[in-house]
């Protein structure tokens, strides 16, 4: 995909030693499908200390091992929950060759998808029929879309980088390629441009809202009509993550002014790199952060976001709330996946996977001693496995 960015990469590794076709491409708000699965703690998918996939319940009991041939020959990455919280999917490389792996949670046996290369990030669709898959290409990077049901896959569309977002029903998916591509794309190939939009940014959001993205130096929304609306004035380059309701925004720019414009109005010496929080209705915004954070991501209900910055000990996990509290929890050394792997893109990851439980009560991560979950009431984390990756189902 991706470009990294090594500024924060280097500093980790220093701690730690991605619609039907109506013809209306501009037609971007779409209302998600119902879950099928009661909110509660859900469970956990984690690549364990061996490198198999193991899913276990939040309180570490109720394992179950869904590979266990993990080691020489057989390398298995980043496994994630469907949207339903009923199946899995990973990339794996194993003496067979490269595959997106599969298992719906009550199934026996894994099936796969063979892939070129090695797939190294995978998104479902809100639906759980299909799964975004990136692997490297002959155009830099190939977008493959798996069809879940009929375990089939075809390349859709290339470059790089690449990064995408699904509609809220599944049906298509808006891409931002290299600097300035801008295009919805559809499981069977089609393809319709879109318009302007900017280098400066890496991951669009597809939302109910609409879709974000940023465009002549704005964080825009692009609604029903096709018609953009400026959320916020932004610098050279803007991480950004949209709650799942496409109510809140919240931001990191750097290399711009000293200031941020919210709806067109500024607000004064709010300086580059740290995090605000905006409303998309009503424009008000708050600073989040004094430093700038490593990666930020929003509970399943929209109201709390996980900030994780950089500290001489490791990371400093804060939860942010919309009642204007903020919670500071223990700090940890994070592993060498989440380093590499996550946080140079954690606005993609933040579409794909969850380390908040579908409740909004406790967030999830991955340290360099094994896998924590802290309740938001609680005083510590709970070790609960060995591992170095780990996502919440829905």
């Amino acid at each position: 995909m991706f470009r990294r960015f090594t500024w924060a990469v280097s500093l980790l590794l220093a701690v730690a030693a991605c619609t039907t076709s109506t013809g209306d491409a501009a037609s971007t708000s779409e209302t998600p499908p119902t879950s099928a699965v009661v909110i509660g703690p859900g469970r956990l998918v984690v690549v364990d200390g061996g490198g198999d996939v193991v899913i276990i319940d939040p309180d570490g009991s109720g394992r179950k091992a869904i590979t266990d041939d993990a080691g020489d020959t057989a390398v298995y990455s980043q496994p994630i929950w469907s949207p339903d919280g009923l199946s899995l999917a990973w990339g794996q490389a194993t003496p067979d060759g490269f595959a997106v792996g599969m298992q719906r949670f009550q199934d026996e046996a894994p099936t796969s998808v063979e892939t070129p290369n090695l797939p190294f990030y995978l998104y479902w669709s809100p639906d759980s029929e299909n799964i975004g898959v990136l692997h490297n290409g002959s155009d830099g990077l190939d977008f493959r879309i798996v069809d879940v049901p009929s375990t089939t896959a075809s390349v859709v569309a290339g470059g790089s980088p690449f990064y995408f977002s699904w509609s809220p029903r599944g049906q298509r998916v808006v891409i931002h390629v290299g600097p300035d591509r801008f295009e919805t794309v559809e499981p069977d190939g089609t393809r319709e441009e879109l318009g302007s939009t900017a280098a400066g940014y890496l991951a669009p959001f597809w939302t109910p809202a609409g879709i974000f993205h940023v465009d002549d130096g704005e964080l825009v929304v692009e609604d029903t009509d096709g018609e953009r609306r400026p959320i916020v004035e932004v610098g050279d380059f803007t991480s950004f993550v949209v709650n799942p309701q496409g109510t809140r925004v919240a931001l990191q720019s750097t290399g711009g002014s000293p200031g941020i414009s919210v709806g067109l109005v500024e607000v004064a010496a709010v300086p580059d790199e740290v995090v605000v929080v905006v409303d998309v209705a009503t424009g008000e915004s708050e600073v989040l952060t004094e430093l700038p954070a490593l990666g930020f991501f929003w509970s399943p209900d929209g109201e709390s976001l996980l900030l994780m910055t950089l500290t001489e000990q490791g990371i400093a996990p804060t939860v942010w709330t919309a009642n204007g509290t903020k919670t500071d929890y223990a700090e940890f050394l994070p592993s060498v996946v989440m380093v590499r792997d996550m946080m140079p893109f954690f606005p993609q990851y933040a579409q794909s996977m969850s380390y908040w439980s579908p409740d909004s009560t406790a967030f999830v991560y991955a340290a360099d001693d094994g896998i924590w979950v802290q309740e938001l009431d609680g005083a510590r984390p709970n070790n609960v496995s060995d591992g170095s990756w780990v996502a919440w189902s829905s």
